[in-house]
Formats: C-alpha cells, sequence, structure tokens
C-alpha cells in the first residue's frame, strides 16, 4: 500500500477528547479516576472461596477517607458527591442503600453506598482490572489518531495484544483486508494487506481475510469476509459478507474474548 505508515504511539493531553465524551470526561480526573481504582480494588479485595468477587459497597465517608490517606486527596462531603454524581451519571459506578456502622451514631443506619458497574467499560472494550493503563492509553492512542486527519484517510490503531499501538493510514483510493498472519510471510502478500501478530488466535488469518476495509461516495465501509468468529462494531455484530458503513470513531472488535483485535477506527 503506497500510503500505508506505521507510526509511533506518543503520550498527550486528552482533555478535549470527544468519543465517549460523557464517560472520558468523567474519567479524566485525578479525584474520579482514583475513586473508580478505589471502588475497583476494594471489590477485588472481597474475593469468594469461588474465586468471584463479593460486591460490597462503600459509602461516601470511607472513600472520602481512603482517598485522603491513600491518594492525598482532601476534598470536602460536598465535592465529593458531585464527583460521585458525575460518575453515576457516566454509568460508569451505580449507588445502592447499605446498612453501616456510622461514627457518632448509635447503631446500623441506612448510608448511599457505591460500587462500579459491571459494564462500565464494556463499550470500549476494556477490563475493570486494568483500569489505569487502559484507559491512559485509550487516551494516548486516541490523541495520536487526530493527528493525522486530512479529510483523505482513515486512521486504523490496533488497541490490544500484541501489535497494540501501531497506527495505520490508508487514504480513500486504496482497499485494505484486514487479516492474522498465520503462516504467510510479508513478501507473498500484496501491500495493501495489515497483517495482525498471530497471537490474535481467533481473528481470520489471511487467505481469508477476516475484513474488507474501503472508502466509497459518502463513506467508509467495512465488510466482514465471512471470518470465522464475526466482527463488531461496539457490541453490535455485523453482518457477514455485506458492506457496512462506518461512524467516525468507531470500535470494531475482530472476533470476541481470548484472541481477538480492537481496532480503533477514526476519519
Amino acid at each position: 500500500m503506497s500510503d500505508l505508515k506505521t507510526v509511533k504511539t506518543v503520550i498527550l493531553d486528552a482533555s478535549d477528547s470527544e468519543i465517549l465524551s460523557t464517560k472520558l470526561a468523567a474519567v479524566n480526573n485525578d479525584v474520579r479516576f482514583s475513586i473508580l481504582e478505589i471502588l475497583r480494588d476494594f471489590e477485588k479485595g472481597n474475593k469468594l472461596e469461588d474465586g468471584t468477587f463479593k460486591k460490597e459497597p462503600l459509602y461516601s465517608r470511607e472513600i472520602n477517607t481512603i482517598l485522603l490517606n491513600n491518594y492525598n486527596i482532601n476534598i470536602t462531603t460536598q465535592m465529593l458527591g458531585q464527583h460521585l454524581k458525575q460518575l453515576s451519571e457516566a454509568e460508569l459506578i451505580e449507588e445502592t442503600v447499605v446498612k453501616k456502622e456510622v461514627p457518632n451514631k448509635i447503631g446500623r443506619r441506612s448510608v448511599k453506598g457505591f460500587i462500579l458497574k459491571e459494564d462500565a467499560f464494556e463499550d470500549l472494550f476494556l477490563d475493570i482490572s486494568f483500569l489505569s493503563d487502559e484507559l491512559l492509553t485509550f487516551f494516548d492512542l486516541y490523541k495520536t489518531n487526530q493527528r493525522f486527519h486530512d479529510g483523505e484517510h482513515c486512521v486504523l490503531t490496533i488497541f490490544n495484544g500484541e501489535d497494540k499501538g501501531k497506527t495505520f493510514k490508508v487514504h480513500k483510493d486504496e482497499v485494505v483486508l484486514i487479516g492474522r498472519k498465520a503462516n504467510f510471510n510479508a513478501h507473498e502478500l500484496a501491500s495493501f494487506t495489515i497483517l495482525l501478530d498471530n497471537s490474535y488466535s481467533t481473528v481470520s488469518n489471511v487467505s481469508k481475510p477476516h475484513l474488507k476495509l474501503f472508502y466509497k461516495n459518502d463513506g467508509w465501509y467495512i465488510i466482514d469476509e465471512n471470518s470465522s468468529n464475526g466482527t463488531y462494531i461496539a457490541d453490535r455484530k455485523v453482518s457477514q459478507g455485506v458492506p457496512t458503513k462506518l461512524k467516525a470513531n468507531s470500535f470494531l472488535k475482530l472476533s470476541k474474548g481470548n484472541g481477538g483485535a480492537v481496532i480503533y477506527c477514526s476519519f
């Protein structure tokens, strides 16, 4: 491919992110990010015998204490409430009512508690247990992509696995096939193929490319070339063999679960 380039990822500020703006705006703050980590770590600390984790809510006084002691963040109860409200509105945490022993009060009282939502980052294909690294990587890759927008290219960034951070520019005049290397050597393939590492084991290989990307008339399209494990936009499976128009700033998932590839597509 004449205009296919691999670029080095650089860390940039992502405060003006427009993708999934509600969630990202909520996360892109030191206090709210710390609250998410506190809720994640508290849940991980309540492991049951069957290997699952007990979701026991924390209430605001407990969160405030951990913010002060572990993160050196000292804020008022009112300000904490505003941060918790924004995280709730972004559907990253959920509120519940718990019985707690409250200081200076007699007996157990009903107070608001907070836990992480199980699907908090599902639309980003993120595992909450890798919160810090993965979200910071997302900001990084998003801003890298924006540098290459010129109205003539689609920018693809591989977001996970062995090829994580590789970024490609695809021109409107080009048709690109995306698949796993399998047993092929680079010199045996046309230059318009984007090769994924063999560790993406559930992605169809290049003898039967997983995906085709091209521009036509009014936008960018993909075709799942009857792949073995499907292609997803966010959490929606696309029809195989049928052109599907992309929206700007889309996450493509080539196969779900272990061995799949997540590709961020922007233009």
